[in-house]
């Protein structure tokens, strides 16, 4: 019984002292209104809200995306698929979009949901369910 009023005694001072809010009962609202590069770890995300894919699962294709590559009208180049990916996402060689650096140190980039990018998304969840589903 002591330990359960010393417990209550404590959740009792830490709600008083503002230890908890409000805010922490409310789930922070995820912006998934642009993709996220992380050129450090290699993924592509749907905004911030934490679901991403890898990359270098384009390597287990041989760099072949084909639904990416005729959107993006590049192919991926080899030996470093995911890298030639990532460059193509990042800077597609028709100007179509800009990706914008979210940083000092150049490893995360914002881009736009648009065909070409919504293509990407779609392209790597397709290999991801393929391979791992």
């Amino acid at each position: 019984m002591n330990k359960l009023f010393a417990s209550l005694i404590l959740l009792t001072m830490t709600l008083l002292s503002g230890c908890f809010s409000t805010s922490a009962l409310i789930p922070e609202k995820k912006d998934s209104s642009f993709y996220l590069v992380d050129t450090k770890e290699g993924r592509l995300c749907n905004g911030n809200t934490g679901y991403c894919v890898r990359l270098s699962l384009v390597a287990s294709q041989n760099g072949q995306l084909d639904s990416f590559e005729k959107a993006y009208q590049q192919k991926i180049t080899g030996p470093n698929y995911p890298r030639s990916l990532m460059i193509i996402l990042l800077k597609p060689a028709d100007s179509s979009y800009r990706a914008t650096n979210l940083d000092t140190n150049g490893r995360l980039y914002s881009l736009p949901k648009n065909d070409k990018t919504n293509t990407a998304w779609k392209a790597l969840n397709d290999l991801y369910r393929t391979e791992y589903q």
